[in-house]
């Protein structure tokens, strides 16, 4: 037998005690809510003659996991960390978390959240130690209007078409529920009035619901958050161009594989600051057959190996180093982690501008990089004409670009093309230092643009509108 969760938000008064029970049960820490009562409110006052008219309307809506017919949280989780039970509700073994957050990146309802005294992600369990003695989950118990209960889920068949939304299209789900979620979650809503009107709806009490520290920038909190991320994927992909380039060449220099080699230890160290528990690492390669994100480490695997074999065999004396095999497989790697971000709870990540500012930023990093230890001149035209795609990419971009931080980028493009133009118009004047410097401008422009493509994801998306 299956359970889902019902409430009537025609008749919640919201009063919270819900949301109480449920972090008393669980002794949730400051700042951790598996239950939310979401305050919705709207509508205005208008003049009409000598009186005033308004269509004010404010209802609650009580939240928490939906244990959805098909969990993106279980989907997504390199570590295979979640589990459903005959019943259908979604566990999470914490014993196996490493605390990446990709289920909180992936779920349409932000039900995974992060623990950072224990760096695990922690979820509502449905209670289900009290269902499993014939008792009620400590939410619905708690409710004093009997607003929020729960059913087996063959009951809950009954009530689609009724009173209740039940499994309605995503399209159609009420204010403030997402409406790309394809997860068909267990959750039944019997609709207050104001989720029907066609007025502009807001949450009034962000404040109360978001962790602390979390209300004026949430973007840029969760941006800093990932900055670990934006060293790894920076350094992975710059590795990943270097050898790519290579293919240019009969085979790769010592030096340049030297390069590759520390990118690659740099970029695997920084990733592990992102991790809330890093000794649960090593399994993070467990569900390959799910998750991209356990396939974009395994390919990095793929990646560092193909790259010792191919150092190997170079300063040993005993073979070309052909760059094919690294090269390959690096491309491969830049692919997975594209895939990794192409999630439909983050809509600006979910599009095609995320694996081609990837592989941009493969070609002009790695072109670069290259030109820093080989005098090729096909490095500079590479790199030209990456950033120019750049350029295009970053204005059109309108969220990007109207930003004091899209602003910055943009112009240093264009420095960093018009260092290029020198580079192939005056060769003579090109030397090291000028080289450098249009290095540390295509860096930093680089910087900026997985910022804002980090700070692109908005946490809590529920709560945010």
């Amino acid at each position: 037998m299956s359970y889902a969760f019902t409430f009537d938000a025609s008749a919640c008064s919201g009063c919270k005690a819900c949301q109480e029970a449920c972090k008393d049960k669980n002794c949730l820490p400051v700042g951790i809510l598996w239950r939310r009562v979401i305050e919705v409110s709207g509508g205005d006052w208008q003049a009409s003659g000598n009186a005033w008219e308004n269509t004010i309307f404010a209802y609650n809506l009580s939240l928490a996991c939906n244990h959805c017919t098909h969990p993106k949280c279980a989907g997504v989780c390199p570590v295979d960390a979640y589990t459903v039970r005959s019943d259908g509700i979604v566990l999470l073994d914490s014993t196996k978390c490493m605390g990446c957050g990709y289920c909180a990146w992936a779920c349409p309802y932000n039900a995974p959240q992060y623990d950072a005294l224990h760096g695990i992600m922690t979820k509502c369990d449905f209670c289900y130690d009290y269902l499993d003695d014939g008792l009620p989950p400590s939410c619905v118990a708690a409710c004093p209007l009997r607003v929020l209960d729960y059913t087996p889920l063959e009951d809950m068949k009954a009530l689609k078409g009724g009173q209740y939304l039940w499994q309605l299209p995503a399209t159609e789900h009420p204010f403030p529920l997402p409406d790309y979620s394809r997860t068909e979650p267990h959750l039944a809503i019997k609709p207050h009035a104001g989720m029907k009107y066609p007025l502009e709806k807001m949450v009034s009490n962000r404040d109360e619901i978001l962790p602390p520290g979390s209300i004026e920038n949430s973007h840029r909190i969760a941006a800093i958050h990932e900055l670990p991320l934006v060293g790894f994927t920076l350094l992975t992909q710059m590795a990943v161009g270097m050898a790519a380039c290579g293919l240019l060449l009969s085979s790769l220099p010592a030096s340049v594989l030297l390069a590759i080699g520390i990118l690659l230890a740099m970029g695997g160290l920084t990733s592990f600051g992102h991790l809330g528990r890093k000794r649960n690492a090593w399994r993070a390669v467990i569900h390959l057959r799910k998750s991209w994100l356990s396939r974009e480490i395994l390919m990095a695997g793929l990646f560092a190996i193909a790259w010792a074999v191919t150092a190997g065999t170079k300063w040993l004396g005993e073979g070309s180093s052909n760059p094919w095999p690294t090269a390959i497989l690096g491309l491969g790697l830049v692919y997975c982690m594209s895939r990794v971000y192409r999630l439909r709870a983050v809509p600006s990540w979910n599009t095609w501008r995320t694996p081609v500012a990837f592989y941009l930023s493969v070609v002009v990093l790695g072109a670069l990089g290259m030109r820093l230890f080989t005098p090729y001149p096909g490095w500079e035209y590479l790199a030209g004409l990456a950033l120019a795609a750049e350029v295009g990419l970053a204005l059109t971009d309108n969220l990007a670009s109207s930003s004091l931080a899209g602003r910055l980028r943009v112009a240093l493009l264009g420095l960093g093309i018009l260092g290029i133009l020198i580079a192939v118009i005056f060769p003579d004047v090109f030397g090291v230092g000028m080289l450098m410097v249009v290095f540390s401008i295509a860096l930093l422009e680089e910087v900026i643009g997985r910022w804002q493509f980090y700070a692109g994801r908005v946490p809590f998306p529920l709560l945010t509108h």
